[in-house]
């Protein structure tokens, strides 16, 4: 588990909590699977690119934003 995958899914989680919607109904219109989906919010899973954006985008999210927040060195959000 990395810190970037751990500080997206944190942020998909929110989306998601956001809207009302559950796991299985985002990753239906992302099109995954549901654990797939729910590793990936848990941070356990690293998905690719790809995937990531479409999330983003069924979600809401600013990609951009969240990979601004990233900090260097991947242990910590940026400007702690």
């Amino acid at each position: 588990m990395t810190y970037i995958s751990m500080y997206f899914g944190l942020e998909a989680w929110k989306a998601r909590k956001a809207r009302g919607w559950t796991q299985e109904e985002v990753a239906e219109q992302v099109g995954i699977s549901t654990r797939w989906y729910q590793q990936i919010e848990c941070g356990l899973a690293n998905a690719t690119f790809a995937v990531c954006v479409r999330i983003a985008h069924v979600l809401g999210m600013d990609l951009n934003q969240i990979v601004y927040n990233i900090h260097p060195d991947s242990t910590e959000p940026a400007g702690t």
